[in-house]
């Protein structure tokens, strides 16, 4: 039985960092940010602005943020102006179906 266990938490694990890989934002690629719901599209933009980064869609359904940044420390700035998540775009894609 303890075996089960441990295999089933390793398993778990193993896919969480999989996923976790997988949504990794990359420097000079496209990420998405997810604001909180309900966030105005003004303050989305001003806060990806201030992180100094290039908008390129805001999906107000889902206050989701497409943008690009080259500069270091882009994705912690995005987390400071409000962002609770921030991924990879291509695998934001995935989730959102923008």
């Amino acid at each position: 039985m303890r075996e089960i266990g441990f295999g089933l938490i390793c398993g778990i694990a193993m896919a969480v960092a999989a996923l976790l890989i997988a949504a990794w934002p990359v420097p000079g690629r496209p990420i998405a940010a997810f604001f909180p719901a309900g966030t105005d599209t003004a303050d989305i933009a001003r806060a990806v602005i201030d992180a100094s980064g290039s908008l390129l869609q805001i999906d107000p359904n889902s206050s989701v943020a497409f943008t690009m940044g080259d500069r270091d420390g882009f994705v912690s700035s995005l987390y400071g102006a409000g962002a609770w998540l921030v991924i990879d775009a291509a695998f934001a894609r995935l989730c959102t179906g923008v």
